[in-house]
């Protein structure tokens, strides 16, 4: 009893960290299906992009969130803190249960049939970021000036039809995302752990910004900006610049 007393009240503070989440719409959609959110006390950041039409991805997204939320409650995460492999398992259970969620609302209406939403999830616990994926959300870590993709996008290319200038038909390579919540899938989502050191930067992201945004322009936003809401401001302003053909999001975390 001594022993558990002492390890609760010697358990090292949590390091202070900083961070900031952008969402928009961009230039060309007419409203805006991406989601997100950074919660301090549970250290959890999450950013979904949805799919689906008559504002259906919309939905799909905020539910996706609630539903994760729900299952990774403030007291869960207290408890498994310090437990790798628990967060590990309790990630993709939640991820799971967002899943059901929407399934089970796109088929209580019809409007909403075939919503869904791509989502990236970090728990942050003491230097060790866990985190989870299905589709093509990214995380990414800045680290010793350098950005390297975390995640590992969800996709496979197909090819459309189309007729060019001269009337001849050619094919055009498309990326189409094989993993979501909302869809039935033999391949669960991904997991990765990552050691963080100080001064490390993390970003989560929409498909939004990375298809717009070239990796060396991530990279130099992530190394000169002072602060992440600094850093989310200019990287959604990158993104409009190129066009901003979809909705952006970027999530960035000093540590």
């Amino acid at each position: 009893m001594i022993f558990e007393f002492l390890k609760k009240i010697c358990k090292r503070k949590p390091r202070t960290i900083s961070f900031y989440g952008r969402t928009d719409t961009g230039m060309v959609r007419g409203h805006n299906e991406d989601s997100f959110c950074s919660l301090r006390n549970r250290r959890l950041f999450v950013v979904a992009d949805g799919m689906g039409g008559h504002n259906a991805g919309e939905i799909a997204s905020h539910l996706a969130i609630e539903a994760l939320l729900e299952f990774l409650s403030e007291e869960k995460i207290r408890e498994m803190r310090g437990n790798d492999e628990e967060i590990h398992q309790s990630m993709l259970a939640a991820f799971a249960h967002a899943n059901q969620a929407v399934m089970n609302k796109a088929a209580a209406e019809e409007t909403m049939k075939g919503m869904g939403c791509t989502m990236v999830a970090c728990l942050l616990d003491e230097n060790r970021l866990h985190t989870c994926h299905v589709g093509d959300a990214r995380c990414y870590l800045f680290e010793n000036a350098s950005l390297q993709q975390i995640t590992t996008d969800h996709t496979a290319v197909t090819y459309i039809s189309k007729i060019d200038a001269d009337n001849k038909e050619i094919q055009i390579p498309r990326h189409v995302v094989t993993r979501a919540i909302g869809f039935n899938s033999p391949e669960g989502p991904e997991y990765h752990k990552t050691i963080l050191r100080p001064g490390n930067r993390v970003l989560l992201c929409s498909d939004g910004l990375w298809n717009m945004v070239d990796h060396t322009r991530l990279e130099q936003i992530l190394l000169n900006a002072p602060t992440p809401e600094k850093a989310s401001e200019t990287l959604v302003k990158a993104a409009n610049e190129q066009g901003g053909r979809d909705n952006i999001t970027a999530l960035v975390i000093f540590y």
